[in-house]
């Protein structure tokens, strides 16, 4: 923008002068020339700003990917935390059961604790079964969620690339 800034003051300084020292083709050629420097400086500002906006654009969206997969996998780890946490007060409830089974002296109470535990225990291999299905589903959605965050490090690095290529060329212009 500074660049171009000095190319309009350049040619509102040249002008008055190449009129009184030139001949009308030499200042016709000048104008010309600067008027097509300024047209390629307004093209490669827009080529720019278009890349600029395609990878902010991107970037809004991976970074929409990511937070989604990071959703995906809260819930995933909080499901199988809940399925540790049913596990745990089912042993606990087994537990106090086959106690009170070997406690129990009364055959009626003694034939209800029995059916206590083999449904406890049913009620465990499906918790199990289930838990191992969530550990699962938790790897995956911890796999796509590295995935997702390793494409957002390449966007960020291309914007960090672009960052310095225009800071780079705005220098140069000065």
């Amino acid at each position: 923008m500074l660049g171009m800034m000095k190319r309009y003051f350049l040619l509102l300084v040249l002008v008055p002068a190449l009129f009184g020292q030139s001949s009308d083709t030499t200042l016709t050629q000048t104008l010309i020339n600067e008027i097509h420097a300024l047209r390629q400086d307004i093209e490669a500002i827009t080529v720019a700003s278009q890349r600029v906006q395609i990878a902010l654009y991107r970037l809004q969206s991976q970074t929409a990917l990511v937070a989604a997969a990071q959703q995906r996998l809260d819930a995933a780890r909080d499901r199988t935390r809940e399925l540790q946490s049913a596990r745990a007060r089912m042993v606990g409830q087994l537990q106090t059961n086959e106690d009170s089974l070997q406690a129990s002296q009364d055959p009626a109470q003694k034939k209800s604790l029995e059916q206590e535990v083999q449904q406890g225990k049913q009620r465990m291999e499906q918790l199990v079964s289930e838990e191992s299905l969530r550990r699962a589903v938790e790897a995956e959605a911890d796999s796509l969620f590295r995935a997702e965050q390793a494409r957002l490090a390449e966007l960020q690095g291309i914007l960090d690339r672009l960052d310095k290529a225009l800071d780079e060329l705005g220098r140069s212009k000065h």
